[in-house]
Formats: structure tokens, C-alpha cells, sequence
């Protein structure tokens, strides 16, 4: 885990839901990869009792990290920003990969966001699903290349079964008012469409609070089958659903 000191160089506004930050940093951040997320708290004169904040990189160009923050939030060209990082790890993709789906259920999409062109450039076909509050997404601003589809509230869409069955893996984001609530109704839905789902193919991308983002604290812990225990700052965010004991 590192700290550097970032500067906002410019925000840009994509709609009135969502804006990106420009940070200019030296020597930081270079090697994120998708998946991966930083800690971030603005640098002020007085102490601040609040924890630090995930911020999710879309993009990345040498010295500068491009991160995407709620358009509800102000920010200004010149103010500090305290980071730390690389928190968490890549996402686990299959080595063969042809087509992969991503779904935002009723939340913004931006974890998913820096996976989408690093995928593209490998030849892997990809379909973001939104549903819900994930419709105020500027998808304008995404690779044309990029599949997107608007689902409805209960996450159905036309030819869904096809959609499903054509994905080699899955990575679904959910809203965080009750997170595990919401995964298992993704894994309830994907268990009535599929025979079976097997590991690997299934993953939750977890964003609980991460206090310390080193596992010591404790406070991001998922339990797992078998009394097995995942601590997501260190080994997340995505999570092979296949391990969680969601309810029968």
C-alpha cells in the first residue's frame, strides 16, 4: 500500500449524475488494472473524523489518473487529494475469453467502467447491462464498440436467456443499501436461466466500507462456504458467487 498526493487538474461534467476527475500525480497509479480501486480523502488544514472514500479509475495516462465521482459532489481544479492504493485485486478473468457481461443493477456502473476498453482491445466481445438508476449513465461517452442494453427495474430484458448463455464470465455491481440482498437476487435469477452455474463464471463486486485497506481492520470481511473468510479490500472486490452462501 502506497500514499501519494494528487492534484485535480480540471472536472468534467458528462451529465448532471456523473463527472470526471483529472488528477495529475507522479509516479502513482500506473500499473492499476481493472478491478482495482484507491482510498481517497481531499487534503484540508483541519482534521476530518470521516474515512476515506473509494474512488474507481476509468482511465489512466502517464502522471494522470482519471477517476469517476457523483455529479452531486463539487470539486474544484486545484484542491489536494490524499491517496492510497492499489486496493484490491484485478479482476480474474477466464485466459480463453470471448464475450463477457457486465451488469449494473439499479447503481452506477463505474467499477466496471475501466474493465470495458482493456477488454475491447482484446478482442473480447462486451455487454453492459443497467437497470434502474444505472440508466442515468452517459453510455454516449463508452467505446461504440461497447453492447449496452437498458433492462427494466427487475433486471429482465428482451433475449435475455441468449444473453446469458452466450457469456464466458459475468461481473455484476449492485446498489449498496443492502448489498447481499441484491447479489442473491442476481444469483437467483442466473440459477432460474442456467442449468448450473459454475466457478469462475459468476463474480459480485463488492464495495462495502474499507477502512484500512489492508485487511487488519476487519470491517470489509465477506464469509464465505465452508467458514471460509474473504476480506474485500485485499482479495476483492469481485467475489466468485459460487462461494457465498446465499440462502436456498
Amino acid at each position: 500500500m502506497r500514499e501519494a498526493t494528487a492534484i485535480i487538474e480540471r472536472t468534467v461534467r458528462l451529465n448532471e449524475h456523473y463527472q470526471h476527475l483529472h488528477l495529475s500525480v507522479e509516479n502513482f497509479g500506473s500499473d492499476l488494472k481493472p478491478g482495482q480501486s484507491l482510498l481517497a480523502r481531499l487534503a484540508s488544514d483541519r482534521w476530518d473524523p470521516y474515512l476515506r472514500e473509494t474512488w474507481w479509475p476509468v482511465s489512466l495516462k502517464p502522471d494522470e489518473i482519471v477517476v469517476e465521482r457523483p455529479g452531486s459532489i463539487t470539486y474544484e481544479p486545484g484542491q489536494v487529494v490524499s491517496l492510497l492504493g492499489m486496493v484490491g485485486q484485478p479482476f480474474r478473468y477466464k485466459r480463453t475469453l470471448r464475450n463477457v457481461l457486465l451488469i449494473a443493477d439499479n447503481t452506477a456502473p463505474t467499477p466496471l467502467i475501466m474493465s470495458i476498453p482493456w477488454l475491447l482491445s482484446n478482442r473480447v466481445s462486451v455487454t453492459l447491462v443497467l437497470t434502474g438508476e444505472a440508466n442515468q449513465y452517459p453510455t454516449n461517452k463508452l467505446p461504440p464498440e461497447l453492447e449496452v442494453i437498458n433492462a427494466e427495474d427487475d433486471m429482465t430484458w428482451p433475449n435475455m436467456v441468449m444473453t446469458v448463455g452466450w457469456a464466458d464470465q459475468v461481473f455484476v455491481v449492485v446498489k449498496g443499501d443492502d448489498e447481499m440482498q441484491r447479489m442473491g437476487r442476481v444469483w437467483e435469477r442466473f440459477n432460474n436461466l442456467r442449468a448450473s452455474i459454475d466457478k469462475q463464471y459468476l463474480f459480485g463486486v463488492m464495495q462495502p466500507a474499507q477502512p484500512c485497506g489492508l485487511g487488519a481492520c476487519g470491517a470489509c470481511q465477506l464469509s464465505l462456504r465452508e467458514g471460509e473468510i474473504c476480506t474485500i479490500c485485499t482479495q476483492g472486490p469481485a467475489v466468485d458467487m459460487t462461494s457465498i452462501p446465499f440462502p436456498e
